[in-house]
């Protein structure tokens, strides 16, 4: 060990030198004085030449600082002109250590990924650094802790010597906090030295057992031994001992949440979490430990109210746990109370507003007062992320529930902010906001987003009404209508799924089928050589399969009379006995002029998927909608999964697919 020792000192020096050589200095970045305490203002100034964001008129800067051993963020805008900028910046009493992001609209600079760092010095302890000076500057260069700045820089780190020593230097001047730091601490001991970490490692058991250790110590402890000397023995003997001082305290806790999926019954599993919560409330809970043995609030509270919203058919839960509901399970509730029976259609808009009205309310509490384990994005960047997130998923239905409430205004207010991040590539949001316009009399305005939408392709046909109708208005008729569509549209989008399509072109024979129709008529794959067909295949239950459906009118119209292309909609995958009534009712009631083929049903089977069952097996496909393109010759050619939301889009896609598949050699 004496030799460990001595290279341990040598390293260190090293990395001292290393330190003070380059730690605080960087061409593009000084400040003054040269070593400011925490709680001091930096004079901080930036030189934009030679750099990403060399020439530009406005330079920000979000400034991470170090505090309690936590990233928080800053947006910090700096003054100038002429790559020549300046800002001030009071730093935080209890931070040891700051990081520097300049940006410029899109741009950033870093430092070239190592990042522009200032190292603080303690107020309190003259000569020395503040506290988590020696860490920050160490764990924001080693992603491998998990402890750096998310986002910040792309590095591979630091070597595993190199961090163990900063950790070791930052324990070592700040004694008061290596309880807080021991397991991380300890992950480096042993990522540093292997086998030979195991006396440090016991000596820290040691320490975090004694006779009057906390709870929070033994947890330690029991995370040491377990997750990083991966000693059982010795995890099970600290098990013992936190079971013995505390037996209402985590490991209970983690034994009733366990406990909670053991119930099979959807009504038991919702009493045994309610107990959970009652026995266990969050406010009392250790954080930490529940991370690392992955007990989540979020999950039962989720759980709760989904059986609650689907089994109950009330909101009670929602609206007893909608003040608990942390920021990261949000998300998955919507889309389980909301985003699914919103697409089915399967309970009324009032009572789908009424959810989401709650949930928003929770969403907008997040966006006052940021997550703490989101404090690595600065107020900026959380608003714009939080907007983001929310313009993907969440707004979409709930503008199309405030439209159907008849609230147009704050629909309108919503879908502005929506476009503000998808930029016309949503064709619901885009059909919004044409119907929203012209609700409003914004003429000019409307036809600037069918345009737009137009050129990204991603347009409903009820927008492609609006823009033929205006062709015809304009020009007398409707000739020259389709070659004056095609030309809104950008033509590398085109040009960019044709390459990637063809470069999957399939050359298989499929296998031979026989199907009926609704009309009780034997359609067969044999009676269809010569033909380019087209299969969908679909069912009364899929969402996505139904939402194609209008893309998939456009494509049929546009081949009905080419009789040698052939569209058939394949039902399948259904139970039951009333499944071809209703097929037939919504065909019908849609006005969608396809041909159905319902698949057959193989003996002993509960569903009708003998023929798809058969072609999943031999293209090693699953799931519906699937689209099948089969040549002449009876080859599949293409297959086309799922659907993007937008019929402008899918219309194209399937006349490009059987364009290729017609010429296909």
């Amino acid at each position: 060990m004496k030799s460990l020792t001595k290279q341990s000192l040598f390293l260190l020096m090293i990395l001292c030198l290393a330190l003070k050589s380059f730690a605080q200095i960087h061409p593009n970045f000084t400040f003054k004085p040269e070593k400011p305490t925490n709680g001091q203002t930096v004079e901080m100034s930036y030189d934009a030449k030679g750099t990403p964001l060399e020439g530009k008129q406005k330079i920000t800067s979000v400034v991470y600082q170090y505090i309690n051993y936590k990233w928080v963020a800053a947006d910090v805008p700096f003054s100038g002109g002429n790559n020549s900028w300046k800002a001030s910046f009071k730093t935080p009493a209890d931070c040891g250590f700051l990081a520097v992001k300049f940006k410029s609209d899109t741009l950033t600079d870093n430092n070239h990924d190592t990042g522009y760092f200032i190292m603080l010095q303690d107020k309190d302890r003259p000569g020395a650094l503040a506290p988590g000076s020696y860490l920050g500057w160490g764990v924001a260069r080693s992603p491998k802790t998990e402890m750096d700045i998310p986002g910040y820089m792309k590095f591979e780190g630091i070597s595993d010597t190199a961090t163990y020593m900063w950790f070791n230097q930052e324990i070592t001047f700040n004694q008061a906090n290596k309880s807080k730091l021991v397991v991380p601490y300890a992950k480096a001991v042993k990522n540093y030295l292997k086998d030979a970490a195991t006396p440090k490692l016991r000596a820290a058991i040691t320490f975090l057992t004694r006779t009057d250790a906390t709870e929070d110590e033994l947890l330690k402890a029991r995370s040491i031994s377990g997750n990083v000397m991966e000693d059982a023995k010795l995890k099970d003997s600290i098990d013992h001992i936190i079971t013995t001082r505390f037996p209402k305290g985590s490991l209970a806790r983690l034994a009733a949440f366990k406990n909670i999926s053991t119930n099979k019954e959807m009504p038991a599993m919702v009493k045994a979490g309610e107990k959970f919560l009652a026995d266990f409330p969050v406010a009392e809970t250790n954080a930490e430990f529940d991370k690392e043995n992955f007990i989540n609030y979020g999950t039962v509270y989720q759980n709760i109210i989904v059986t609650g919203s689907y089994l109950d058919k009330n909101d009670d839960y929602l609206n007893k746990y909608i003040n608990l509901l942390p920021y990261n399970i949000l998300s998955t509730v919507f889309y389980k109370i909301v985003g699914i029976p919103y697409k089915r259609k399967d309970e009324t808009d009032a009572r789908l507003l009424a959810k989401t009205e709650l949930l928003m309310s929770r969403y907008n509490y997040f966006l006052a007062n940021q997550p703490a384990d989101l404090a690595y994005l600065s107020p900026l960047e959380w608003k714009t992320n939080w907007e983001m997130e929310r313009s993907k998923f969440e707004f979409i239905p709930y503008i199309g529930l405030l439209i159907s409430a008849g609230k147009d205004e704050e629909a309108f207010k919503y879908t502005e902010l929506a476009e503000k991040y998808l930029e016309y590539h949503d064709a619901t949001v885009n059909n919004y906001y044409t119907i929203l316009l012209q609700k409003r009399g914004e003429t000019a305005h409307l036809k600037e987003v069918l345009k737009y939408s137009l050129y990204n392709n991603q347009a409903t046909t009820e927008m492609l009404e609006m823009v033929k109708a205006d062709y015809v208005k304009q020009n007398g008729s409707d000739k020259g209508y389709d070659d004056y569509l095609s030309k809104l549209k950008n033509p590398a989008d085109k040009a960019d799924f044709e390459k990637e399509v063809a470069e999957g072109m399939i050359n298989k024979a499929m296998p031979e089928w026989s199907m009926k129709d609704m009309n009780g008529k034997v359609v067969s794959s044999k009676s269809l050589r010569g033909k380019t067909v087209i299969l969908d295949f679909w069912a009364t239950w899929c969402v996505p399969c139904k939402a194609s459906f209008p893309g998939m009118k456009l494509a049929v119209e546009k081949y009905k009379n080419d009789k040698n292309v052939v569209f058939y909609f394949v039902d399948t995958e259904e139970r039951g006995s009333t499944y071809k009534a209703e097929v037939m009712k919504y065909i019908k009631d849609n006005n969608y002029p396809f041909n159905i083929l319902f698949d057959n049903t193989a003996a002993g089977s509960k569903q009708n998927s003998e023929v798809f069952d058969r072609i999943c097996k031999e293209f090693t496909i699953s799931g519906i909608p699937q689209k099948l393109f089969i040549d002449q010759n009876g080859k599949l050619r293409f297959i086309s999964v799922g659907y993007n939301g937008s019929a402008s889009a899918l219309a194209d896609d399937i006349s490009t697919l059987v364009e290729m598949t017609k010429t296909a050699k």
